[in-house]
């Protein structure tokens, strides 16, 4: 007989997705069998048929559990996705969602090592990216021509958010604000930290980034 899932099983979807946002991480089987006040024997059972039934997966060394998008469905762990919205010719919005989000790392693509910073100034607002918002940055001493970049400033001890462009011996930091001047220094005293992936706009009103 096929497995089911059972008011317990989906129980212990909603307890991973609950101990994977409070500890920052997934879970190990022992962790979650502790937490369930279950036996390990009796949960490598019911992680078995979870596992067959495509909701839960297991990552790494240590067998993390991670929950499939399919699970975040069947648990309602998430924001809804209500279909898709047009940005040109208008289309009918969906009344029900049919899906939900993965969690905010897995809808971000994050990697290990990758951290946020909260963006202060205007400099970069021609790509989207205002005032109060946060970037998502990976770690990387090099990037290409062209990438934004988080760059300390030589002499400043100081870092910004900048596109990063080499010319030879001289590396130029320019911004997506014409009010902000780009800004050129030699290339050996340039510092990357790392390369913005992404960026988590704040609620509220936001300006509109085009200019006439």
């Amino acid at each position: 007989m096929p497995p089911r899932l059972t008011q317990l099983r989906l129980t212990l979807l909603r307890l991973t997705a609950r101990l994977t946002r409070d500890a920052g991480g997934p879970p190990s089987a022992a962790e979650l069998a502790r937490a369930a006040g279950l036996s390990e024997a009796t949960m490598s059972f019911h992680l078995k048929a979870l596992s067959e039934l495509g909701l839960i997966e297991r990552s790494g060394p240590r067998g993390r559990l991670i929950l499939t998008d399919a699970a975040r469905t069947a648990t309602g762990d998430g924001i809804p996705i209500y279909g898709q919205i047009a940005a040109g010719a208008p289309i009918l919005a969906e009344q029900a969602p049919d899906q939900v989000t993965p969690s905010l790392d897995q809808l971000l693509g994050v990697r290990d090592g990758d951290f946020l910073l909260q963006v202060r100034g205007d400099s970069m607002t021609g790509i989207g990216v205002m005032d109060g918002d946060y970037v998502l940055v990976r770690p990387t001493p090099e990037v290409l021509d062209g990438e934004v970049a988080v760059v300390l400033i030589p002499g400043e001890n100081a870092a910004t958010l900048k596109r990063v462009y080499v010319f030879g011996d001289e590396a130029v930091l320019v911004s997506e604000n014409p009010d902000h001047p780009r800004r050129t220094y030699p290339a050996a005293d340039v510092q990357i930290q790392g390369r913005m992936v992404a960026r988590l706009g704040l609620a509220g009103p936001r300006p509109s980034t085009r200019r006439a």
